[in-house]
């Protein structure tokens, strides 16, 4: 925000170097990233008046003006397209040297002589930009140098960084106060007076609002029989000064105020309303509206619309319409100042896609308290610079108050924050220098400072104001010797650990998604959120594999086809019912595809499949000593054919597989993909016993093979299940080595091969013991499969 270091005199006695300032206010929080000084002072720069304009006779583009400055009458060639006959304006003469390192000569421009220049506010050196040269007051004095005739003083403008959570400090007031708090000085705020007439303003118009939420409070002026028109120099120069244009007297005031105050306001041209009546609502779905800009936009539902008895005047918050603008003929208008939700003025502002000075106050939040005093303070100015009649009152819509809120002046729980030793009397003194009221150890908090809500909070409001460099500092007395660790945080490193040790790399995505085309891919419901900055950030996801979809697809459009990454994230997942939080859940999610070794001359160039999945899993879980996992056949909306899920000790941790097809096809990918996802709070649950020392067997095993036909639709999982429930310790490990179908093998059915590894760490095991094993798992498959010797 662009403060003028003149215009903060108004409010505070300013004796104070602006650079010193500057610095004063960043050290309070308010970081001055630039002072930038405007001063008008250029010799051989007077005002003159446009006498006569004609076309250059060998240029199109090009006007031959003749100019009189007071002493002389000099032939200027100008190219701004709004140079007209009867303006005032500023003219470099012959010697002059602008800001912009260009030095006036007489010279010839296409052949016609030129005897200076008409200049515009950027070739001054007072604008970035500007549209064309700079037309002054009619009243400005004639021959007169520039800065004379402007009475111009020499002003400095400080370009401030205000945080998100300070929006009283968007005008001229806010930054005053703090200014007036750091020198402890009081601060001046004008009073606003005007006289008023019958009838009152309740008899010409009335306000109805229909949307609390979005506008809790509206209110309205009335003012007649004003005359629109410039605006005088002052106002004309404060507002350039910060960077914005003036247009006429009336939106110069509300501009003006809303620099000053920080509370935007519209004013309606009065006779262009219906009805006699302010309707605030929010729109329908597709409803179309043009604002001052003459654009057209379509409103999505919910956006605040501000209307008279028949039709839409304006877009709450964010932009006037262009039916009830303020004209030259205006005559009477209609003053609206009003209190906007936040986050209705920040979802329609970034669907509309407009950005203004008002919308970005409404945003961050204005001061629903301060709507009636910014009203009142245009209104004493609308009467001195436009005339006119203010009717009795104002229409004040305001059917849920906002009040101020109460927090203790806890001084000994605040000095242990910061490490003061200051009594509660002297915390209170400091804190009433920003306006924060103490009474019977409790703050009043005005509606300004809505960023204030906890002591945390008036302990910042404290060390701000007391000095941070007045704040002691204090030796560490102790050192812990030992830090208490999270087990699980401990475990989610060790697993981050084990993941890189196997050559995967993290990555970390973005938890809030796209929750229509989530809810699509997934066909599960996603927990919206409120309120979304965007279409792409609506819901909150519910697995981590389409977000490693999302990064997989990033980089293959970038020619970057072999990955392996992983992402130890949050999940959540949608109860059913919006009035209660999201189940959240912390998994680990992995992603592979390309090749499986780099391409180099000795590489085999073969893809990643689904057994090098496979293995980094039995992998994983061995160096959490998981053993004895069970998979079982999988199919989601992520993977089917080629997936299983994983069980230990009779609970599922996750999954794995090869992508769908449908999934791949959606974010482009070719190359086959194998994704996990596991629940990594529930394998942290199984990690109840402690990892022990197992010697290495002195006694050598013994391995016996055996196959049995089965039902197609038994699986293994099943049948190794059933196997180590039949037996005891002594059978170390059982996998499959081959599984059959065809000839010899009935239609429905199929032959899976086993080798079975027995040993025991006491003896050797003899060949009765062994063939009594055998027998019981033959007994328990045929039992339980009616399975059948091969």
């Amino acid at each position: 925000m662009k403060v003028s270091y003149n215009w903060l005199k108004d409010y505070v006695d300013l004796d104070v170097d602006p650079y010193l300032l500057a610095e004063k206010l960043s050290l309070i929080g308010f970081e001055v990233e630039e002072v930038i000084e405007r001063r008008l002072d250029f010799p051989h720069v007077v005002v003159g008046k446009v006498l006569q304009v004609t076309r250059h006779p060998n240029a199109d583009k090009l006007s031959l003006c003749q100019v009189d400055v007071g002493d002389a009458r000099l032939q200027i060639v100008c190219g701004a397209p709004n140079v007209e006959e009867g303006q005032r304006v500023p003219v470099a003469r012959v010697g002059a040297e602008l800001p912009i390192g260009l030095k006036i000569k007489r010279a010839k421009i296409r052949g016609v002589e030129s005897e200076g220049m008409i200049c515009s506010e950027q070739e001054l050196g007072l604008a970035e930009s500007s549209d064309g040269i700079w037309v002054l007051p009619d009243d400005t004095p004639l021959g007169k140098p520039l800065a004379e005739a402007l009475e111009f003083e020499t002003d400095f403008i400080l370009d401030i960084g205000v945080t998100p959570n300070r929006p009283d400090a968007l005008g001229h007031i806010g930054i005053a106060r703090e200014v007036a708090a750091i020198l402890n000085r009081p601060l001046r705020k004008p009073r606003p007076e005007f006289p008023e007439v019958q009838p009152s303003a309740e008899e010409v118009v009335g306000v109805e609002i229909q949307s609390p939420d979005s506008c809790p409070r509206y209110a309205a002026r009335v003012i007649r029989n004003v005359t629109v028109g410039p605006s005088p120099l002052w106002l004309v120069r404060r507002l350039e000064a910060v960077g914005m244009r003036a247009i006429n007297n009336v939106v110069d005031v509300t501009n003006y105020v809303m620099l000053e105050t920080g509370q935007p306001l519209h004013a309606f041209d009065l006779d262009l309303l219906e009805g006699g009546k302010i309707v605030v609502r929010e729109s329908r779905q597709g409803e179309k509206f043009v604002t001052l800009d003459e654009k057209e936009h379509t409103l999505q539902e919910g956006t605040v619309l501000i209307c008279d008895a028949q039709k839409p005047v304006a877009i709450g918050g964010i932009m006037g319409g262009l039916n009830s603008e303020v004209r030259s003929q205006t005559r009477n208008i209609l003053l609206e100042s009003a209190y906007f939700s936040p986050e209705s003025i920040q979802r329609s502002a970034r669907y509309l896609g407009i950005k203004s000075e008002a919308s970005q106050r409404f945003e961050k939040g204005t001061d629903p308290n301060g709507v009636r005093y910014a009203q009142d303070r245009a209104t004493q100015l609308l009467v001195q610079l436009a005339g006119g009649e203010v009717l009795q009152g104002a229409v004040d819509a305001y059917p849920r108050r906002i009040f101020p809120v109460k927090i203790p002046l806890k001084h000994q729980q605040i000095n242990t924050l910061l490490g003061t030793r200051l009594s509660a009397e002297e915390m209170a003194r400091i804190l009433e220098r920003i306006e924060l009221k103490v009474e019977d150890g409790q703050v009043m908090v005005p509606t300004f400072r809505p960023d204030l809500t906890r002591v945390a909070d008036l302990a910042e409001e404290v060390a701000r104001l007391y000095g941070l460099e007045n704040i002691p500092a204090a030796p560490v007395t102790r050192m812990p010797y030992r830090v208490a660790v999270n087990r699980f945080d401990a475990f989610l490193d060790r697993v981050r650990d084990v993941m890189v040790g196997f050559g995967v790399q993290e990555v970390l995505t973005n938890s809030m998604i796209n929750a229509q085309r989530w809810s699509e891919l997934t066909g599960e419901p996603v927990y919206p959120i409120l309120n979304p900055i965007s279409q792409d950030m609506s819901g909150l996801r519910n697995n981590l594999v389409l977000s490693l979809m999302g990064v997989i697809q990033w980089n293959v459009n970038r020619q970057i086809r072999d990955l392996r990454i992983f992402e130890i994230n949050r999940v959540f997942y949608h109860p059913g019912d919006l009035n209660r939080q999201p189940r959240e859940e912390i998994h680990l999610a992995f992603a592979l595809t390309g090749n499986r070794e780099p391409e180099l001359w000795y590489s085999s160039r073969q893809l990643i499949d689904f057994y090098d999945v496979k293995g980094l899993i039995e992998a994983w879980l061995d160096k959490f000593s998981l053993d004895k996992p069970e998979f079982i056949y999988y199919d989601n909306f992520a993977v089917g054919k080629e997936a299983l899920a994983v069980r230990v000790k009779g609970q599922q941790i996750g999954f794995f597989g090869r992508v769908k097809q449908a999934i791949q096809d959606f974010f482009d990918v070719e190359t086959p993909i194998y994704v996990g996802e596991f629940d990594l709070k529930r394998v942290f649950e199984l990690l109840t016993e402690e990892k022990q020392y197992r010697p290495i067997p002195r006694f050598p095993w013994v391995d016996r093979d055996l196959a049995v036909v089965v039902d197609e639709t038994i699986e293994v999982a099943e049948l190794i299940r059933e196997i180590r429930n039949a037996t005891d310790a002594l059978l170390q490990d059982v996998f499959v080595f081959d599984i059959y179908r065809g000839k010899q093998i009935e239609a429905g059915k199929k032959s899976v091969a086993f080798r079975f590894i027995f040993q025991s760490p006491e003896r050797t095991l003899t060949e009765e013991e062994v063939n009594q094993r055998m027998d019981a798992i033959l007994k328990r498959l045929r039992d339980k499969f009616q399975a059948k010797l091969r």
